[in-house]
């Protein structure tokens, strides 16, 4: 019997870098390594880092019997236009649908309100003659020879993929089905994405949002996946590839093909899986995650030490922050949002002289000024690395060195419009980007009727751990988390998800009227899919776990909420079903409706395999050698302390003398007051006047936040003067 791989990679391509996580798994040990994106083949930034970080550990890629992969990949091609030539086939009258959309205005009082413009040009949309009724009665049948002769005229047109999306398909999904046939048959050499497949529920227009948008990705996936497949199998790959999805579960290359809408969000998912994960092990099973990245910076909701997955989000905003400004994808993806802007976050005046920062990105080509690639504005990055937080000679480890003085002209060339020098423009910046991250982490969690202050803060992602503490404060949190390997968390998180795969199909009906048999059905169908994909890539049937939920509300309501349903339904399902719906409700909005009918709209099913567990205590030390060396000793408190260097801290004054300490030479026990910067190869830790800090058994950096400190002196007041 061939001895098993002994490695597991986490790979995450983000915006402005790419992150992999190697685990040796017969010791636990673990090495980490980060290179920065290339934009342009997101694939060859992320083959040279496997192959460096396989080089670091004297690895081979045949050592490695799984590679667990993240990407932007899918976000990237909406936002930027640069999916597929799309048409749209679609029940005739319902051509115009992705422009009608909802008729809803997400701002009331904006009279220039705008949409994104259709993925689908409207030449490209063409009308079947087709009709099924809501009950999934066939009404009109479909002309198959009319479709063939729409399918050759689109295909003359370059089209690349098609969507097909007709009325209530999700009720009876023949005709979609006949013409994916005819279009396999006839015309292989294009994609295609049905609704009834792709998202099989009711709601026409977020059901033909996601369907196209599936059909737009599915051949840049296709040429992506294939591409890193071929790559692996050059240099004798031999392990499972698989892909993280935006509910926190993995699958395989070929799922990824046929969903990739299933792929937006799937590096923040992984972040929120690390946050449950540590958090859990911390003995803190509720937190906020905390996530700011290169690019962005994101929040999700622990609790219980899991995050919980919604069925539905927006992509390509016109508005960043504005729900409703974007593409609506239904699509189950954990819950979290964006909350600002990420270290290469750019930084400028805008036309009533406010100095503003993102949603614009360096990204990671230019990238930062300092970074000395060409860019020339000013960023997140650029204000931390001026104001002392970032040592110009530590980042990633002194692999690349930062520049201070490109840094500093960026800077004055933002301020200069307002008359700021360079150290107020980059404190500008810095107290900006912490108070508009706390409002809408405050929101957030307000919106969902909790308090911001009973949760314990996880901070991670390249520029996390530099604003944690201060984003906190600013929340009224009063413990902060900043785990290992924190600027590389969410590909840390990719070795701790589980295989799975979430499915959701639409049945409504009053719960004393529905035909529970038939929903039993519907159940037992899915989570049978979810068990041949879950055995097709080796995992043990009896080890495969069902989670059943459903969406419902009062007759009449339009938002739905979430409840558990129980795993074998019978006749008398509805009593326990309302029991639970009540109580959910109750809990929610702290009423319940007695006389009031129950609707039920859908029904969600996830099947997973068990999930890998991971404790990295055993690789925290001389982690670049980790993987064949054991973890140096704890060493005493003074041997971890570095150079001290000056910082900027307003209340003090401008500029002061701070400790600074390395990470890894920090034992458990460790503990410091602030004001303090503790350094590790991939994020800094900034501590502030009150702080307080301790290193847990799990080897967290646990800050206890002060009462005061400067960003709480600036919030609303604007750049100190």
């Amino acid at each position: 019997m061939p001895t098993p791989a002994p490695y597991r990679v986490g790979l995450d391509i983000g915006g402005t870098f790419t992150d992999l996580v190697l685990l040796h798994e017969p010791t636990g040990a673990l090495r980490w390594h980060k290179v920065l994106t290339t934009p342009r083949d997101p694939a060859e930034g992320a083959l040279r880092g496997l192959a460096e970080i396989c080089d670091q550990a004297g690895a081979r890629l045949a050592d490695i019997g799984a590679l667990i992969h993240a990407t932007t990949l899918v976000t990237n091609a909406i936002i930027e236009r640069k999916g597929a030539r799309t048409a749209l086939l679609t029940t005739e009258g319902f051509r115009d649908i992705l422009e009608i959309g909802k008729e809803q205005r997400y701002d009331i009082y904006d009279l220039f309100l705008q949409f994104p413009d259709p993925l689908v040009p409207r030449r490209w949309r063409v009308e079947v003659r087709e009709r099924v009724t809501r009950d999934g009665e066939v009404r009109v049948p479909i002309d198959l020879a009319a479709v063939r002769e729409q399918v050759a005229r689109l295909m003359a047109e370059g089209i690349e993929a098609i969507a097909v999306v007709f009325l209530h398909a999700y009720k009876n999904p023949a005709h979609e089905r006949m013409v994916q046939d005819l279009i396999r048959r006839e015309f292989p050499q294009v994609s295609i994405s049905i609704s009834s497949e792709v998202s099989p529920e009711i709601r026409e227009y977020e059901r033909a949002c996601t369907t196209v948008c599936n059909a737009y990705v599915q051949p840049v996936m296709d040429q992506y996946v294939r591409r890193l497949e071929v790559a692996l199998a050059d240099g004798e790959f031999g392990g499972r590839f698989l892909l993280m999805l935006s509910s926190g579960t993995l699958a395989a290359p070929d799922v990824a093909r046929r969903f990739p809408v299933r792929m937006l969000e799937s590096g923040p998912a992984a972040g929120a899986l690390v946050t449950g994960h540590l958090g859990s092990q911390a003995g803190r099973t509720d937190m906020v995650g905390f996530d700011m990245g290169g690019t962005t910076a994101k929040v999700c909701l622990i609790r219980d030490g899991r995050p919980k997955v919604a069925s539905m989000l927006e992509v390509a905003l016109v508005h960043r922050f504005r729900k409703g400004s974007g593409f609506p994808v239904v699509t189950p993806v954990v819950d979290m949002i964006e909350i600002g802007a990420g270290g290469g976050s750019v930084a400028q005046v805008d036309s009533i002289g406010l100095l503003r920062v993102g949603p614009q990105s360096a990204g990671a080509d230019p990238g930062p000024a300092c970074y000395g690639f060409g860019g020339s504005e000013a960023t997140v990055t650029d204000a931390c690395l001026v104001l002392g937080y970032f040592d110009p000679n530590a980042f990633l480890s002194g692999s690349m060195r930062l520049d201070p003085e490109a840094a500093r002209a960026a800077l004055v060339r933002a301020g200069a419009p307002i008359g700021l020098d360079a150290v107020r423009t980059a404190w500008g910046i810095y107290s900006i980007v912490c108070e508009n991250m706390a409002q809408a982490a405050r929101l957030y969690l307000i919106e969902r009727g909790l308090d911001p202050r009973r949760f314990a803060l996880m901070g991670f992602g390249g520029a996390g751990p530099a604003t944690a503490a201060a984003v906190a404060r600013l929340l009224g949190v009063q413990e902060v988390m900043v785990p290992p390997a924190s600027g590389l968390a969410s590909a840390l998180g990719l070795l701790v998800a589980p295989l799975g795969f979430d499915f959701g199909h639409s049945m409504a009906g009053d719960l004393n009227e529905l035909d529970w048999e038939a929903v039993e059905r519907l159940y037992q169908e899915m989570e049978s899919q979810g068990r041949a994909m879950l055995d097709a890539v080796g995992v043990d049937p009896h080890l495969t776990q069902s989670a059943r939920r459903a969406e419902m509300r009062y007759a009449g309501q339009f938002h739905d909420i979430e409840v558990p349903v129980p795993e074998r339904l019978a006749g008398d399902a509805a009593g326990t079903i309302r029991e639970r719906f009540d109580a959910e409700y109750a809990r929610l909005y702290n009423v319940t409706l007695p006389g009031y009918a129950v609707q039920a709209l859908n029904w969600r099913v996830r099947v997973t395999g068990p999930a890998p567990v991971i404790d990295i205590r055993g690789s925290f030390g001389t982690v670049r050698d980790a993987a064949r060396t054991p973890a140096a000793p704890p060493m005493a408190p003074r041997t971890a302390a570095k150079a001290p260097r000056q910082i900027y801290i307003p209340e003090s004054g401008g500029f002061v003398e701070v400790r600074v300490y390395d990470r890894y030479r920090m034992p458990e026990g460790s503990t410091l007051a602030g004001p303090a910067i503790i350094e590790e190869a991939e994020a800094t830790t900034l501590l502030w006047p009150g702080d307080r800090l301790t290193v847990d058994p799990q080897r967290n950096l646990v800050i206890h936040v002060g009462v005061a400190s400067a960003v709480t002196a600036a919030a609303g007041t604007g750049v100190p003067r």
